[in-house]
């Protein structure tokens, strides 16, 4: 049986696993399902159609699941396995589009997710982060304090956000952006080394990035990426494929 403070309020029709531990003064609303081993610490919010993958840890004052604003109506908020959201967090649910986020993601202090924004998997991301509504999160993506993303824009796998930057555009993969708005400022080679990239695979992708942003970060070279779309390195062909395919400008035209 679910370990439930007697000073927590949750829903009758709340699915809850047998090993689950809530906390004191935490409401969990009727919609609301939280799978093995998830623990909610005290004065957490959880509301509208709600689930928490299996071993996901919700701290103090976290809210998840709330309407965004302007939105009247409950919607629904997907989270995977193995997250930590920490305190004063908050998850907006998605209205149509429901917000989804993937497994083993940190969600550090004072985040903000927006309404229907998409986060994949193994993301860290620093105190008061905002990831805007509709915004898309690729997988491994590293975010400084304070850094926001746009409402729609898209960061890219294994990208790096600087603190206090906007990502006012998509954000390639692969890349270090700083700034508002923001500029790619070269690869993240730490975090792909990190990740278990090899030296081969890193220096093609140096590479690519020379040929496409020409190092002034102006424009993308469109010879280039057409070439690299044909490249022999998959990594390259993703990073290309992302800029062609990239529904806010990557650089200014």
């Amino acid at each position: 049986m679910a370990n439930i403070s007697p000073l927590a309020i949750v829903a009758e029709s709340a699915r809850l696993a047998d090993d689950v531990r809530i906390g004191a003064f935490t409401y969990v609303g009727p919609d609301v399902e939280i799978a093995a081993g998830c623990i909610v610490g005290s004065n957490v919010t959880i509301t509208g159609r709600t689930s928490l993958g299996q071993a996901t840890h919700v701290f103090p004052m976290a809210v998840i699941g709330t309407p965004g604003g302007g939105q009247t109506e409950s919607g629904e908020c997907v989270i995977g396995e193995a997250n930590t959201i920490r305190e004063h967090a908050t998850i907006y649910c998605g209205k149509g589009d429901r917000t989804e986020i993937g497994s083993d993601n940190l969600i550090m202090i004072g985040c903000i997710v927006g309404s229907g924004a998409v986060i994949a998997n193994h993301g860290i991301f620093d105190n008061c982060c905002h990831i805007g509504p509709g915004a898309v999160i690729g997988d491994y993506v590293r975010m400084s304090g304070f850094a926001a993303v746009c409402p729609g824009n898209s960061v890219g796998d294994y990208a790096f956000v600087t603190g206090y930057s906007s990502v006012d555009r998509d954000a390639p993969p692969y890349s270090r952006v700083q700034g508002s708005p923001i500029r790619v400022r070269g690869v993240n080679t730490t975090n792909l080394k990190r990740c278990g990239f090899g030296d081969d695979d890193i220096h093609a992708i140096k590479a690519a990035f020379r040929d496409l942003f020409n190092g002034s970060n102006d424009n993308v070279n469109k010879q280039a990426l057409e070439r690299l779309r044909r490249d022999e390195n998959p990594y390259v062909r993703r990073l290309a494929e992302a800029v062609a395919e990239s529904k806010q400008r990557i650089c200014e035209e």
